[in-house]
């Protein structure tokens, strides 16, 4: 018992790690990438970058609006086209310190920084050549979002400036936030790692994460899961040390699933934000890693109570209790994916009521499709528990005879005196009149015996005399109660009331001691000169 509480407080713990794991916060869900990667999949026409306005100029980069610049911007910067995406930037009255890491650098660091600290939705950006009006913004400056750094807040601008070449206003990243990118940097740069992955595996992504970042975590995760797996060793001979009844299956639980959930924890809590994106973390919060990581866990902590309660349900004597953990432990697992399914897509940012409300309507059609079924399991279960048969048992089930050989979930299978075979469904089963032969602690032994009319007195006296003394010593019939008595008069004859028990349920048993019984008493009644009647006459005997 101190084992067992020792190990459910570290499951507590861990339980404890995980939940407030899964509770961060979110700026950005798994379901807004993949709209995202839609999106890009399907180039925005100019009707949806900008408005009819005649007065919109014409401009080879497509930065008449705000929406039509920053979607260009980000188009090239996502296909690593930086000389391109620096056309989107304007460098005018920048101080000739920052102009010195160079135009490209400058906006590779300023999509670094977007990606990893503003969700740019590209619908919330004007269409019009003059941006929103009502933003108390100038007509000519447009916010694009803001950020923290360090505790305060940043705005970042769109703004419409000259072109170099003819003076045409267009809409460009303004100069005040350019002149900003340089310390954004410092703070929100991959670290020199993560820079050289980025450099060294193919531009290639999915749900926004590149494959650079997949695999900088999935290192971590396996340095993490080694990490974790030496802790719960530890743990496991630890408690094995203290308590040394505790079970092999339990050490295992603690070594693998436990350790998976720790690996998992540690790798969320310690690795290195300086590589986290808005779409890694959008992944991570999605807490898929985190939920099959718990699902294993309480899988197989169900498995282990399985096994637990099958030993405890044996040592009090219900091994038929043994046969529902199977049946609840699917229900149960049944219930904790649906649950952490509901989660799941929570987290990327679907609507769980949506869902919720299709499985209500889903849920009943099935309930009321399976009502018999769930009856027979009921049924199943009242059998399993309060036990009038086990399998193996020798029964009367209303009008018939049969030895149990299943009980199933939705039906009882029955082996009769025929060699047939009979389901009853459960729910039918509990409510027949059952008479459990198997269940006698030793048979009863009352032959029938009608003498003739003309048996004398002292014959049927010394009859019932010898038939006492028989069954009093012989050594297979119980000292109590033992009766032989003459019952009553009958119009085929005299009726002897005959009473003992055979000490054995081995009914191959029992006809050998009847058999012997039977033997000696007709022995005795032609001793004594009495006469048995006929056997058509024995019917009023049954009746009586």
């Amino acid at each position: 018992m101190k084992a067992f509480n020792a190990f459910s407080l570290l499951f507590y713990v861990v339980f404890l790690l995980g939940t407030a794991q899964a509770q961060v916060p979110h700026d950005v869900s798994v379901k807004e990438i993949l709209e995202k990667e839609e999106q890009q999949e399907q180039p925005l026409t100019p009707v949806d970058l900008a408005s009819q306005d005649s007065s919109i100029p014409q401009d080879p980069y497509n930065r008449g609006t705000p929406k039509s610049t920053m979607y260009g911007f980000l188009q090239a910067a996502r296909t690593n086209d930086f000389e391109l995406a620096s056309q989107y930037l304007d460098f005018r009255n920048i101080k000739a310190s920052t102009l010195a890491i160079g135009k490209v650098e400058l906006t590779k660091q300023l999509f670094v920084v977007l990606n990893r600290t503003l969700w740019v939705d590209i619908d919330n950006l004007s269409v019009d050549y003059y941006g929103h009006a009502n933003d108390k913004l100038p007509s000519y400056r447009d916010l694009l979002g803001t950020i923290t750094h360090k505790k305060h807040n940043i705005d970042l601008y769109l703004q419409r400036v000259p072109r170099s070449s003819d003076q045409v206003t267009v809409w460009k990243i303004s100069n005040a936030t350019v002149a900003k990118i340089p310390f954004l940097s410092e703070e929100f740069a991959y670290t020199p790692f993560g820079e050289w992955l980025a450099e060294n595996t193919p531009e290639v992504s999915f749900l926004g994460v590149m494959l650079w970042q997949w695999l900088y975590f999935l290192l971590l995760l396996v340095f993490y899961f080694l990490i974790a797996k030496v802790i719960t060793w530890l743990v496991s001979k630890t408690l094995k040390h203290i308590y040394p009844s505790i079970s092999t299956s339990t050490q295992k639980f603690i070594e693998n699933p436990v350790a998976l959930v720790l690996a998992v924890i540690l790798a969320r809590s310690l690795f290195a934000k300086a590589n986290v994106t808005l779409a890694v973390r959008a992944v991570a919060e999605g807490n898929t890693l985190l939920t099959l990581a718990w699902i294993w866990l309480i899988f197989s902590f169900i498995d282990l109570m399985k096994l637990k309660l099958s030993d405890r349900f044996v040592e009090q004597g219900k091994p038929l209790a043994v046969y529902l953990l199977r049946p609840a432990g699917t229900v149960l697992k049944s219930l904790i994916v649906v649950f952490a399914l509901l989660i799941w897509f929570e987290n990327l940012g679907f609507n769980a009521t949506t869902l919720l409300a299709g499985l209500g309507i889903g849920g009943l059609a099935i309930a009321l499709a399976a009502q018999k079924t769930v009856e027979n399991i009921i049924g199943a279960i009242t059998l399993y528990t309060s036990a009038p048969v086990r399998i193996g048992n020798f029964c009367r089930f209303g009008e018939q005879l049969g030895v149990v050989e299943e009980i199933g979930l939705r039906a009882t299978r029955i082996r009769t005196l025929d060699r047939t075979v009979i389901y009853i469904a459960n729910a039918q089963f509990v409510d027949l009149h059952i008479e459990n032969y198997s269940e006698r602690e030793r048979i009863a032994y009352r032959p029938k015996l009608l003498l003739s009319n003309d048996c004398q007195q002292d014959n049927i006296s010394a009859l019932l005399a010898d038939i006492t003394e028989l069954l009093n010593e012989h050594k297979d019939v119980a000292e109590k109660p033992v009766r032989a008595h003459f019952k009553a008069f009958t119009k085929h004859g005299l009726a002897l009331d005959i009473l003992s028990y055979i000490e054995t349920t081995d009914f191959d048993q029992y006809l050998q001691v009847t058999n012997q019984l039977n033997l000696a008493i007709l022995a005795l009644v032609r001793k004594h000169h009495c006469s048995l009647v006929t056997s058509a006459a024995m019917v009023d005997i049954a009746a009586s």
